[in-house]
């Protein structure tokens, strides 16, 4: 909990207003509330005997234009466009309604470890990018690492040889040409 916390301290967080369209969006953002995870217990496997293990509170999917996922979420965004900029990114639980979906996964690697592996499917006529911070087991450090951007209506896959307890993404922009 306390490593969520210091990441949440970190990239800010405090309640925000989402702007979306009324239809496609559930309850809490016409309220313009975050939505939270329930409470939960997260467990990674080190390797084939070793796991590290902890409790969360409620912390948000979506807040403050940042992307929090854990091992086993799949969700999207709805990104708010203003001009030529992501001005907003909000939560999208319907995957067929959301412009970019994630799937965050602990999986099976070489010789009895694991790998984090994060897909990103992005449904915009534009390639996307955006910045992406961790917190590890082990480490009381939040490090960032790179992501590649996203193109137009395709998919990508990041994978790190290591467990991760929480990934962040923010920073939502459009890359300046297609090619980026």
């Amino acid at each position: 909990m306390l490593r969520s916390c210091m990441l949440l301290l970190f990239l800010g967080i405090m309640p925000v207003v989402c702007s979306v369209h009324a239809g496609d969006t559930p309850k809490a953002y016409a309220e313009n509330q975050p939505v939270f995870r329930k409470p939960f217990h997260l467990k990674l496997e080190i390797d084939n005997q070793h796991y590290y293990v902890e409790d969360f509170q409620p912390i948000p999917y979506v807040a403050d234009n940042t992307v929090y996922l854990f091992s086993g979420d799949s969700f999207g965004i709805n990104v708010v466009i203003a001009g030529d900029q992501i001005t907003d990114v909000v939560y999208q639980p319907n995957l067929s309604k959301a412009d970019i979906t994630f799937k965050f996964t602990q999986e099976p690697a070489k010789n009895d470890t694991f790998m984090m592996l994060l897909v990103t499917r992005n449904t915009l006529k534009r390639q996307i990018q955006f910045d992406a911070v961790m917190t590890i087991p082990g480490s009381k450090n939040i490090h960032k690492t790179n992501v590649l951007p996203v193109e137009a209506g395709l998919v990508t896959y990041e994978s790190w040889p290591h467990p991760i307890v929480q990934l962040a993404l923010r920073n939502f922009r459009f890359s300046a040409s297609g090619s980026e």
